[in-house]
């Protein structure tokens, strides 16, 4: 049911039927992490499109967005409902002198990247 909201709301922003074929990457989709980048190549559109396509389901009560903090190696540290909901420091995993060690970084310093998940 939220499935087909969300593919109706896609269907008002993206002219024609770009999802034609692509049942197997839609299928490939998993509900709880939706990144831009997945929109954006399913549909064939520009990221800003793939943006303003994900926030319009988040005003309409079909998405949920989340940030995750990343790792210097582009491992997920944590995530949260916002950035403000993060912690001041997560724990992440260094390669020093071929040995792997544990340090705590700030989060203010690393990567972030929004998310989105079905509702």
């Amino acid at each position: 049911m939220l499935l087909t909201k969300f593919l109706e709301t896609i269907n008002k922003f993206v002219p024609g039927n770009v999802l034609a074929g692509k049942e197997a990457a839609l299928a490939d989709l998993d509900p709880d992490k939706i990144y831009v980048e997945n929109v954006r190549s399913l549909l064939g559109i520009s990221s800003q499109s793939a943006v303003d396509i994900c926030e319009t389901a988040v005003r309409q009560g079909l998405f949920r967005r989340a940030v995750e903090v990343l790792c210097p190696d582009g491992a997920v540290a944590t995530s949260a409902d916002t950035e403000a909901g993060l912690p001041p420091t997560v724990r992440c995993w260094v390669e020093e002198d071929g040995r792997f060690e544990e340090v705590e970084l700030p989060t203010r310093s690393l990567a972030k990247i929004a998310y989105y998940s079905l509702r």
